[in-house]
């Protein structure tokens, strides 16, 4: 087994879990008191005080090794006799080249680990939710934790060091697929993380408008052990604005309205300015509307944002 140290700038947010858990990209959210905490943070699956050790985009790490849970390959269907069949396993250097850009944490090399991924499957979409929290974490200017990416006879290991006075959180990845000769689908800790991925395409990504700040939903991602939901949202403005999003708050399709309780991103956007922030959301699921307010400079206007994330 070979290890490969990468300085992982978090985005293991691993992606769903931020306070409460994660599964891949390892960026530390600020807490969501308006308060950002004495240790650095990174934006993209943080958790706001010591906690489970998480993992790029979103989830905690595995308690025990990846693969040791025996729950069976999902089958695929022969479209000739519908009968049950294994599925192709993905090609193993496009699973190295896509592990290892995973784990990088940098947006650009993640970004480029696309490439390994085909397009519209889970283990795209996954990529790409841990990119737009990596970037959201560099936007805000976090530093990277530092990951060490493993094979492992069942797949690939993930692990941060340790925080301060806490344990270094692993994550597991096995069982991927193919598609069109890329990588497909993949289990994350031991569970399929498609059913909590929304990555809407470009054109159909919801987006709202108040006093010319607009917000598009970029990705969300319910992490499969954390329960926790990470949203990522692209803001851009005309003029300069504060934007309160440590304040931001989640309103679910069944109406329960809870405060964000971590935050990466930058608040303050000069006029002109494109950035990111991943919200997280731990208990809430897709099909609410993340509410976010702020000013425009010397509070000239108010700024009232409600984003469907859906």
């Amino acid at each position: 087994m070979a290890s490969i140290r990468l300085a992982a700038a978090a985005a293991v947010i691993l992606l769903g879990a931020a306070a409460a858990g994660c599964d891949a990209a390892g960026v530390r959210l600020p807490p969501g008191d308006g308060h950002a905490p004495a240790a650095p943070s990174d934006p993209a699956g943080a958790r706001p005080a010591p906690g489970p050790a998480r993992t790029p985009g979103g989830e905690e790490g595995p308690r025990t090794g990846p693969g040791t849970d025996h729950e069976e390959r999902p089958s695929a269907s022969d479209p000739a006799t519908g009968e049950a069949r294994e599925p192709e396993e993905a090609p193993e250097e496009a699973v190295a080249a896509y592990m290892e850009a995973l784990a990088s944490g940098d947006p650009a090399r993640m970004a480029a680990g696309l490439a390994y991924a085909a397009e519209g499957s889970t283990a795209h979409d996954y990529l790409a939710h841990q990119v737009s929290v990596a970037r959201a974490g560099a936007d805000g200017g976090s530093p990277a934790a530092v990951f060490e990416a493993e094979r492992t006879a069942h797949g690939w290991k993930l692990c941060r060091e340790s925080d301060p006075g806490g344990a270094p959180g692993c994550s597991g990845y096995r069982d991927f697929t193919a598609q069109d000769g890329l990588v497909g689908g993949l289990r994350v800790n031991g569970g399929d993380p498609g059913p909590g991925l929304l990555v809407p395409a470009p054109g159909t990504r919801p987006r709202a408008e108040s006093a010319g700040v607009s917000a598009t939903l970029l990705t969300a991602y319910r992490s499969t052990t954390a329960k926790a939901l990470v949203v990522t949202v692209g803001f851009e403005t005309r003029e300069n604005a504060d934007l309160d999003l440590h304040q931001a708050v989640y309103r679910s399709g069944s109406g329960h309205e809870s405060r964000v309780n971590a935050v990466a991103g930058r608040h303050e956007l000069d006029a002109g300015t494109l950035a990111r922030a991943a919200f997280h959301l731990p208990g809430a699921s897709s099909g609410g509307v993340l509410r976010v307010g702020g000013c425009l400079e010397e509070c000239s206007s108010l700024v009232e944002l409600a984003v469907p994330v859906r």
